[in-house]
């Protein structure tokens, strides 16, 4: 299933009245990203749509070759350009011709296109507002953080099948690919429509780096071993990312894990303490870098967390080190104050070449006293499985 029609009116809705409060202009959108989060197309179709968007209306723009995939959207208007025009654009100004102000996201527009739309478009003047649409995106709306809990709830039943199921009765004969196969299986078999990025599944010496080669070669599970399990599903237009840690046929850790684990556990407490609303996510992230410093460790391993759960898993804000220098009015991923309605992962890990890693991660809601974590219905502790 593809995004709900009401989340996509939702979205457009949020353009509309951010709009009217402040632009009262209409806007056109060309970032694929930025489309894709309006209208839900896919991909391969997002280069070639653009969105305008006024304070009242909203349009879908598109040439003739994908006429009949043109999303059905409440209150959105359809427009099939390139029929008047070689540059397309000029015929835009059907829609928005005589406004004061264009309010345009660039992301997506060549510059000499750009420079002639006053003149083609028969606009006064465009602004290019920083940061726009992403803090738009950043902050969840009603219905999107509603699905966002179905979803989490969905991968939650993937994730608790796998150990509490799947892996007693198979643990003796499969691998770790066996078991990312399995849980894709299951997320999809409990309504997810595809993962959100590519599962990671590691074993000991395989996790000790942040992003594992999941093209190797399979491992089978061996018992005494930590497993490092990072997935995440897309659910009707929203996204989910978490990690968990499970131990295979012991009821404790390994000591070099267990190790790995009092630091990792220390640095999750002091990054999500500091979620809270008016903090610059970079204050996040350094809790992280200034634990990985006083353990010895001068180059940061990864950030401490980023954006996620609408149409993208990875999103902003970033939460890492404090950047450096002029931003030139484009405003640092790092440097983003946090506010309720935002979605943050937090998921510093602790990783040893050659022995493996401890890194665990939730979703983090900021809301107006604090913040919530989405995922606590999944325990954070490692789970311990054995076979039957």
């Amino acid at each position: 299933m593809a995004a709900p029609k009401e989340l996509l009116k939702e979205r457009i809705g949020r353009v509309q009245q951010a709009l009217r409060e402040s632009y009262n202009a209409p806007m056109l959108v060309t970032d694929p990203s930025n489309v894709g989060w309006l209208t839900g197309i896919p991909a391969d179709f997002q280069k070639d749509a653009r969105v305008v968007v006024t304070p009242d209306e909203a349009w879908f723009i598109t040439d003739g070759r994908y006429e009949n995939r043109v999303p059905e959207i409440p209150g959105v208007l359809t427009f099939i350009w390139g029929t008047k025009h070689v540059h397309q654009y000029p015929e835009l100004a059907e829609l928005v011709g005589g406004a004061d102000t264009l309010v345009v996201d660039t992301r997506g527009l060549p510059l000499d296109i750009y420079h002639a739309l006053p003149k083609m478009l028969g606009v006064k003047t465009t602004e290019v507002p920083s940061g726009f649409l992403d803090r738009l995106r950043m902050i969840k709306g009603e219905l999107e953080l509603k699905l966002i809990d179905e979803a989490i709830e969905v991968a939650i039943g993937g994730f608790r099948y796998m150990v509490e199921e799947w892996l007693p009765n198979n643990m003796a004969s499969a691998s770790d690919m066996d078991f990312r196969d399995a849980l894709e299986e299951k997320c999809t078999e409990l309504g997810g429509e595809g993962m959100s990025f590519e599962s990671i599944v590691a074993m000991d010496r395989d996790a000790d780096t942040p992003h594992p080669d999941m093209t190797r070669e399979a491992r089978p599970l061996a018992e005494g071993t930590a497993m490092l399990v990072d997935w995440g599903i897309v659910y009707k237009g929203v996204c989910t990312d978490m990690t968990r840690m499970i131990v295979l046929g012991r009821n404790d850790l390994p000591a070099e894990i267990a190790e790995l684990k009092q630091l990792q556990t220390k640095w999750m407490e002091d990054v999500i303490t500091a979620m809270v609303p008016g903090v610059p996510a970079y204050e996040a992230g350094m809790k992280y870098v200034e634990g990985m410093k006083e353990a010895g460790i001068e180059k940061p391993f990864h950030g401490a967390g980023h954006g996620t759960g609408g149409a993208y898993v990875h999103e902003l804000p970033r939460m890492s080190m404090k950047p450096e220098g002029d931003d030139y009015g484009i405003p640092f991923p790092q440097a983003i104050v946090f506010e309720p309605g935002m979605i943050v992962t937090s998921e510093p890990g602790m990783y040893k070449i050659g022995v493996g890693a401890f890194r665990t991660e939730n979703m983090v809601l900021i809301t107006e006293g604090g913040h919530e974590i989405m995922d606590k219905a999944l325990p954070l502790e490692e789970f311990y499985v054995s076979a039957k």
